[in-house]
C-alpha cells in the first residue's frame, strides 16, 4: 500500500517550505492528487522519485516505508450492487488486511456500523430505510464511533453537499467517483483518524 503525505509533511521531511513543494507540484516535478476538499497528496514514491533526480537525500522515514498498522476497517452504504463491488475491489487492493463490509440499505448500515466500528464508512446518501443523512446522524451519535469518519458519495450532485457537511460527514465525492481522487480521500481520512485516536 502507498501513503500519500500532505505538502505540509512533504516539506518537513524534505527541509523546505510548504511554497517550495506547491511550485513543485505546478512545475510538474512531482505527480499529486487532490482531497474532496481541494488539498494536494504526494505518494511515498513520487516524493523518493523527486528527491533522487534532484539528488537530495531520502528522508529515514521513507526508507523505512510505511509504519505498522492495525488493518484498516471499511463499511460500504450504497444500495448499487456494482458499486459495492467496485468500492470492495480497490480496498481490498489498495489495503490488502483490510476488513470490508456491506450495508445495501439504512437500517443494516448502522446495525453493522455499531457492530463493526469500522474506521471509515463510505456512505451513499440515497440509500432504501434509513437514508444517508439519518445513518450519519446516527453514527455521529454515538460516542464510540466519533473517530470513524465518514466519506458520503451521491450520483445527485453537489446540492447536498452543505447538509452532509453539517450532520458531520468528513468528506463528500459525486458519483462516478474518480479512483484518484478517491484514492487521495481515504488516505487523508485514514491519516486523521490515526491522529485523532492517538490524541496528536
Amino acid at each position: 500500500m502507498s501513503r500519500y503525505y500532505s505538502t505540509y509533511e512533504v516539506a518537513k521531511m524534505c527541509h523546505v517550505t510548504p511554497g517550495s513543494v506547491n511550485r513543485w507540484i505546478r512545475d510538474d516535478k512531482i505527480p499529486s492528487s487532490l482531497t474532496a476538499g481541494g488539498h494536494h497528496r504526494i505518494s511515498r514514491e513520487d516524493i523518493i522519485k523527486l528527491l533522487e533526480s534532484l539528488r537530495l537525500p531520502i528522508p529515514e522515514e521513507l526508507n523505512c516505508g510505511a509504519r505498522e498498522r492495525t488493518p484498516a476497517r471499511f463499511l460500504i452504504v450504497d444500495d448499487e450492487e456494482p458499486v459495492r463491488r467496485f468500492l470492495r475491489l480497490f480496498f481490498e487492493r489498495d489495503y490488502p488486511e483490510c476488513k470490508v463490509d456491506e450495508a445495501g440499505e439504512g437500517f443494516a448500515a448502522g446495525w453493522k456500523a455499531n457492530g463493526a466500528r469500522p474506521d471509515l464508512v463510505i456512505l451513499d446518501l440515497m440509500i432504501p430505510g434509513f437514508n444517508g443523512f439519518r445513518v450519519c446522524e446516527f453514527i455521529r451519535g454515538r460516542e464510540e464511533l466519533k473517530h470513524t469518519k465518514i466519506l458520503a458519495v451521491t450520483g445527485f450532485g453537489e446540492e447536498n453537499r452543505e447538509r452532509i457537511l453539517k450532520l458531520g460527514a468528513d468528506e463528500f465525492l459525486t458519483k462516478p467517483l474518480n479512483v484518484e481522487s478517491l484514492r487521495a480521500t481515504v488516505s487523508s481520512l485514514l491519516e486523521t483518524k490515526a491522529h485523532e485516536s492517538k490524541g496528536v
